[in-house]
C-alpha cells in the first residue's frame, strides 16, 4: 500500500512491523467544570422613571402622570420591526417618549403620540434606508427580556443588535470588529460562491469576502477606522474580552475563526526540524523516506500552530515564560484536533436501506486519515507500520463524532484555544489569569452553541467530551514519538521563543 503525498510519493508504512504500543495508564479523564460557563442571556427590560412634562413640539397629556412600563407593551407586540419609521409609546400622563425610543427600527424616522387610558400610542414618522441585502419587512420574535428586545438599533450588515454607530454606520461589535481587523491587517478574502452570500446573524462568519463586501456597502468607511492603541506592557485582561455579554462573545469568535485561518495560510518553511529521523531513530531503512516527510509534515504544522496561539485573544499578553508553557505542553494535542478535524472530509456516510429519509446516516468505517494538505495515510499503511489503534482512535473518538456534529472551524479554533489555556501545567506565573482566560472561552463556546446551534442542547456538552480523548490520543503519540526517537536534539522551547520574538 502506498501513501498519498501530493508530488511525492513514498511508501506509505512508518516504522515496519513493530505492534502498536499499549495506552499508557491515565489519570481520571478530564472533566472540566462548566457549570458556571452558561451563557448569559440578557435580564430583563428595566422600565424607567416617569416620563418627564411636554417640551416645544411634543403631545403632552393632560392628567396625573402615570409611570410607563415598556415590558408589557412589548408582552404585546412581542416584535422587533425592523425598518421603517419609529413611533412613540406613551401611557396616560403628562409627558412623551421620543419617537423610536421603545420600537425597533432600522431608519432614521421617528414621531411622537400620546395614547389615551393607559393604551399604546401609534408611531408616526418617516421611513429609514437600509443598506443592500438587509430584509425591510420581515418580523422576528423575542421574548420581553431578551437582549434584542431594548434595542434602539439594528446592526446594517447582519440585523443583530447595535451597540451604536461604528465607521459611519450602525453596526454591532462583531461586524465592528470584523471591518477594523480587515482594514487595519490589510487582509483579502475569497468568496467560494456567487458573492452573494446572505450575511445575517446566523450566517455572518460563513463568508468573509460578502460580508466585507456588505460593510462597504452600507457606508462603512475605511479611513475612519482609527490606529490600535498601544498594548500596555503590563499584564491585563482586556475588559472587552472577559465581558459576559453575547455580542462581545461573537468579537472573540471572530478572533479565534481568524487565528485559525491566519495560522495555517503561514508556509512553515523555516520550521525547525524539531521531529527528524536521526541516526538513533529506530527506523528501518525502507521507510526513512516517507518517514522523513511526516517529520517535515509535523514540524510545518507546529509552525503552523506557534502561529494559531500568537493570534489568539490576550495571549499575546501573558508572560513569555508562560507562552513557552501552554505551547510545549498543547501542540500535540492542538496538532491531533486538526488532523481529526480534516479527516472528516473523507469519512463516508450512508442513507438507511430502507430509503426512509428521516434525517439517519450511517458511517462506513474510514480507510483515509488526512495528516495535512495533500497527505493522507490508508488504513493498510498504518496497520503496516504498527499504528493501526492510533489511527483507529484518532478516526473513531474524535473525526467520526466531529463528522455527527458537523463541527465548523470557528468550533475547531475555539477547542484549540480551550486545549492551549490549561492552567493545570505546571509552573505557570499567572495560572489564575489562564484558568479565567479558559473559563471564558468556555462561555463563548457555549453562547455561540446556542447562536448557530439553537436546538441541538447538549451541542456544547458534546463538543468538551473530545477532550479527554484528545489527551489519551495525545499522551500515546508522544510515547510512540519517544520510542522511535523522532524527537530532534534541539529543543522546542528555544524554536518558540524564536518565533515568538519575530512580529506578527
Amino acid at each position: 500500500s502506498t501513501m498519498d503525498t501530493g508530488d511525492r510519493g513514498f511508501d506509505a508504512s512508518l516504522v515496519g512491523h513493530m505492534g502498536p504500543l499499549s495506552p499508557p495508564d491515565l489519570k481520571p479523564d478530564l472533566k472540566p467544570d462548566i457549570s458556571l460557563l452558561n451563557g448569559s442571556g440578557g435580564g430583563p427590560f428595566s422600565p424607567g422613571n416617569n416620563c418627564g412634562p411636554g417640551s416645544p413640539g411634543s403631545v403632552s397629556g393632560g392628567g396625573g402622570g402615570g409611570s410607563f412600563n415598556p415590558v408589557a407593551v412589548l408582552q404585546q407586540q412581542n416584535a422587533l420591526l425592523v425598518g421603517g419609521g419609529g413611533g412613540g409609546v406613551l401611557g396616560n400622563g403628562t409627558g412623551s417618549v421620543t419617537g423610536g425610543a421603545q420600537n425597533n427600527m432600522l431608519g432614521g424616522g421617528s414621531g411622537q403620540q400620546q395614547g389615551s387610558n393607559g393604551g399604546n400610542g401609534g408611531g408616526g414618522g418617516g421611513g429609514g434606508g437600509s443598506c443592500p441585502g438587509t430584509p425591510s419587512n420581515i418580523t422576528q420574535q423575542y421574548p420581553p427580556n431578551h437582549p434584542l428586545s431594548g434595542s434602539k438599533h439594528l446592526c446594517s450588515i447582519c440585523g443583530d443588535r447595535a451597540s451604536g454607530k461604528h465607521y459611519g454606520v450602525y453596526s454591532c461589535e462583531g461586524c465592528k470588529g470584523f471591518f477594523k481587523r480587515t482594514v487595519r491587517k490589510d487582509l483579502s478574502y475569497a468568496c467560494r460562491e456567487e458573492k452573494n452570500c446572505t450575511i445575517d446573524k446566523r450566517q455572518r462568519n460563513r463568508c468573509q469576502y460578502c460580508r466585507y463586501q456588505k460593510c462597504l456597502a452600507c457606508g462603512m468607511k475605511r479611513e475612519a477606522v482609527q490606529e490600535e492603541r498601544q498594548r500596555s506592557s503590563k499584564f491585563s485582561i482586556k475588559s472587552e474580552e472577559i465581558n459576559s455579554t453575547s455580542q462581545v462573545r461573537e468579537v472573540v469568535v471572530d478572533r479565534f475563526l481568524e487565528a485559525e485561518q491566519l495560522g495555517e495560510q503561514k508556509s512553515g518553511d523555516n520550521a525547525i526540524p524539531y521531529l527528524r529521523v536521526g541516526q538513533n531513530s529506530m527506523i528501518p531503512p525502507e521507510y526513512k523516506g516517507a518517514v522523513s516527510h511526516l517529520c517535515q509534515m509535523v514540524n510545518k504544522q507546529i509552525y503552523q500552530l506557534i502561529e494559531f496561539s500568537r493570534r489568539l485573544p490576550n495571549f499575546s499578553n501573558l508572560p513569555r515564560e508562560d507562552q513557552v508553557t501552554l505551547l510545549r505542553s498543547g501542540w500535540n494535542e492542538m496538532l491531533i484536533a486538526s488532523v481529526a478535524w480534516r479527516s472528516m472530509e473523507f469519512i463516508e456516510t450512508e442513507r438507511p436501506a430502507d430509503g426512509r429519509n428521516d434525517g439517519r446516516v450511517t458511517i462506513r468505517q474510514p480507510q483515509l486519515m488526512c495528516l495535512g494538505p495533500n497527505f493522507t495515510l490508508h488504513r493498510n499503511s498504518a496497520q503496516q507500520a504498527g499504528v493501526d489503534s492510533l489511527f483507529d482512535r484518532i478516526l473513531c473518538e474524535l473525526a467520526i463524532k466531529m463528522k455527527r456534529l458537523d463541527v465548523n472551524r470557528a468550533e475547531l479554533g475555539i477547542l484549540k484555544a480551550i486545549i492551549l489555556f490549561n492552567s493545570d501545567i505546571r509552573g505557570l506565573k499567572c495560572r489564575k489569569e489562564i484558568d479565567q482566560m479558559r473559563e471564558n472561552i468556555y462561555a463563548c463556546l457555549d453562547e455561540y452553541c446556542k447562536t448557530q446551534h439553537p436546538t441541538e442542547d447538549g451541542r456544547f456538552a458534546q463538543l468538551l467530551l473530545r477532550l479527554p480523548a484528545l489527551r489519551s490520543i495525545s499522551l500515546k503519540c508522544i510515547d510512540h514519538l519517544n520510542f522511535l526517537r523522532l524527537l530532534g536534539d534541539k529543543q522546542l522551547d528555544n524554536f518558540i521563543i524564536e518565533m515568538l520574538d519575530t512580529p506578527l
